[in-house]
């Protein structure tokens, strides 16, 4: 009778261990999932080590800087962003823009033609603010969209993941934006 009992508790155990890994959502991977930092633009955030401020969005036709120009859909997203622990390593190298189901990186282009163009990229420092503007050249179509840009110090993999929820029809619309150089942010 002793050895049922045992056998029969087994069982019940399997079965409900086969219950609770069946409703546990994508198991382990789950630990690798970032921690969102939720944030709106002119309030300052801080994620693990990527302290970030948008001072503002906004959609532009032609975008220029340093004798370089282009024209198309463009949105600035000006910000001031620091380190919070430690500068080493400590870089905005995630700035995406999820669109739907598309996702848009950062543009390299302003960088490329003027090194003070775009904080895409940039080594970021302990509580001494970096201000400038990364660019993001999107489809004519975006205007009446919503999208959310992402900003983080490495892949998005555990670890904090700032996010900015973005409303296209409710921002400002120029027609040239110059884009600032980056610059240490006023206290």
């Amino acid at each position: 009778m002793r050895g049922w009992t045992g056998a029969a508790v087994a069982v019940v155990m399997l079965v409900c261990a086969w219950f609770v890994s069946g409703a546990t959502p994508d198991g382990e991977r789950r630990l690798e999932d970032p921690f969102i930092v939720p944030a709106a633009v002119s309030t300052s955030v801080e994620g693990r080590n990527l302290g970030i401020e948008v001072t503002s969005l906004v959609l532009a036709d032609r975008v220029s800087t340093g004798g370089w120009w282009a024209e198309g859909t463009f949105l600035i997203v000006e910000l001031d962003a620091w380190a919070v622990r430690t500068e080493s390593p400590a870089a905005l190298s995630v700035a995406n823009l999820v669109i739907g189901d598309d996702t848009y990186s950062a543009s390299e282009r302003p960088g490329d033609y003027d090194d003070d163009a775009s904080l895409a990229g940039r080594g970021l420092f302990l509580e001494h603010p970096l201000a400038g503007a990364i660019v993001f050249e999107l489809p004519a179509d975006v205007a009446t969209a919503h999208g959310t840009l992402r900003l983080a110090l490495s892949g998005e993999v555990a670890d904090s993941v700032i996010v900015v929820p973005v409303d296209f029809a409710g921002l400002e619309h120029r027609a040239e934006q110059a884009l600032p150089d980056v610059a240490w942010a006023n206290p």
